[in-house]
């Protein structure tokens, strides 16, 4: 981990030397309007662009047929719908308020546990490009986001007193090219009620047309320190055992903190757990495929296929379809 955190560190540092040092390199343009926003990971792999948008989404996950706990492989299975509506502000061409996490949750599994659906948490924040040099297409932002408990903990949201995710964003374009990512962390008030990450996106496309770009993106979540959701449930396993522990909880309102306490994983983008064993497996990597089409010059459509790169049992992933719509307004 140790080595791949230094790479990833150089890889920024000569994405800043790029925009710094060599003014020629790329092809110059007057703004950044033939760029575009990343599809995966919607929640951190953010615009560094400072754009006033309205984004709906909808995403459509499969979960694996088993996922890894303290007791074993335990069967799952099934399928999460999920919708949401992002937006951000500009208040000028370095400054904006954005709004990245919000919408409705609809989960099915097969096995084991019972269907749920709930609103997600809300989070929201500003971001601020420290470096912006649109003559030389690169633009690099440092953005604080605030995630409240606000969601419902029938679709596993709402624990501790929330999070904050201070991350950068940047932005480079060599000719058809772009090249952009985020680096951040999220870092819960309440650290024995959700984990505390580390999160590296990437992302790469290339402008076949003007209203064409394929693109693939590259997404990884470590658990630095795991929460300890929750205690009691630790206890009832001490005095009943495993299967009457939980066979008295699923199906109750308790049932989120079960699951937090026996996976040995981490949830993904939407779901953090905070359970004391979520750092068994710390690591969740997945691959994203897709393409973005421009409409006109203010409506964008993207779709992208999403794979784990992790095992399918130490996450919440099996597969995910995302599908979304940004609307860019100009005043």
């Amino acid at each position: 981990m140790k080595s791949l955190g230094l790479l990833k560190i150089g890889i920024v540092m000569l994405i800043m030397a790029m925009g710094i040092f060599y003014p020629s390199f790329g092809i110059c343009n007057d703004d950044f309007d033939r760029f575009i926003m990343p599809v995966s990971n919607p929640i951190y792999l953010g615009d560094a662009r400072n754009v006033t948008m309205i984004r709906p989404l909808y995403l459509f996950q499969r979960l694996p047929q088993k996922v890894d706990t303290i007791i074993g492989k335990v069967p799952l299975g099934g399928h999460i719908n999920g919708f949401a509506i992002q937006a951000s502000y500009a208040f000028n061409d370095r400054l904006s308020l954005v709004a990245v996490k919000d919408g409705y949750i609809d989960c099915r599994p097969n096995n084991t546990l019972n269907d749920h659906n709930g609103w997600t948490d809300i989070a929201a924040g500003l971001q601020y490009s420290f470096l912006y040099h649109p003559q030389d297409n690169f633009i690099m932002t440092a953005r604080l986001v605030y995630e409240m408990a606000s969601g419902s903990d029938q679709v596993y949201q709402g624990n501790g007193d929330g999070n904050f995710n201070p991350s950068i964003l940047f932005l480079k374009g060599i000719d058809r090219l772009q090249f952009s990512g985020a680096l951040g962390l999220v870092v819960p008030v309440d650290r024995n009620q959700e984990n505390t990450l580390f999160y590296d996106s990437w992302h790469l496309d290339y402008a076949v047309t003007d209203w064409f770009r394929p693109l693939v993106e590259l997404n990884h979540f470590y658990v630095i320190d795991s929460g300890d959701r929750d205690p009691w449930i630790r206890n009832a396993i001490n005095k009943l055992g495993v299967e009457r522990a939980l066979s008295a909880t699923l199906g109750t309102s308790k049932e989120d903190d079960v699951v937090a306490s026996v996976a040995k994983f981490n949830g993904c983008d939407i779901v953090d757990l905070g359970g004391r064993y979520n750092d068994d497996h710390r690591n969740l990597v997945t691959l994203a495929f897709g393409s973005r089409f421009r409409v006109t010059n203010w409506l964008d459509f993207g779709a992208a296929y999403e794979i784990p790169l992790t095992s399918k049992e130490d996450g919440l992933i099996r597969d995910r379809l995302m599908l979304d719509a940004i609307v860019t307004l100009k005043f």
